[in-house]
C-alpha cells in the first residue's frame, strides 16, 4: 500500500506542480476564460500555493519529523481541485470538471491512506 501511495503522490505532485506553474505564468488567459472577476494576484497566489503543496506531497516523505504534512498537502490539493471543478462547471460545463474531479479523488485517497497508515 505504501508503494501505491508513493506512486500516486509523485504523479499528483507532478500534475499540480505543472498546473501551478502554468497558472502562475498564464493567469491572464485562465482569468479570461474561467473567472474574469478574480483578480490576477489571486490567481498567482493560488498557483504558488498549488506548487508549494505539490512539493508538500513529496518532500516531507524524506524528512521524518514533518511527514505529517503529507495529508495536509493532499487535503489542500483536493479542495483546490474541487474549487477548480466549481469554476469549470460554472463557466465551461461538464468537460472541464473531469480534470479536477479525478485529481481530487486521488488526493483524498492519499490523505486517507497517509492518515490511516500513520507512518
Amino acid at each position: 500500500m505504501n508503494t501505491i501511495l508513493w506512486i500516486l503522490q509523485i504523479l499528483l505532485a507532478f500534475w499540480n506542480l505543472t498546473g501551478g506553474i502554468y497558472t502562475a505564468l498564464n493567469y491572464e488567459l485562465i482569468r479570461s476564460t474561467m473567472a474574469a472577476g478574480v483578480p490576477g494576484p489571486v490567481w498567482v497566489a493560488i498557483a504558488v500555493l498549488q506548487v508549494l503543496f505539490a512539493l508538500g506531497l513529496v518532500v516531507p516523505g524524506f524528512i521524518k519529523p514533518i511527514r505529517k504534512l503529507v495529508p495536509v498537502s493532499a487535503i489542500y490539493l483536493a479542495l483546490n481541485s474541487l474549487s477548480g471543478c466549481f469554476l469549470a462547471s460554472h463557466y465551461a460545463g461538464f468537460p472541464g470538471m473531469l480534470w479536477g474531479v479525478i485529481p481530487a479523488i486521488i488526493a483524498a485517497f492519499i490523505a486517507y491512506g497517509r492518515i490511516a497508515l500513520k507512518p
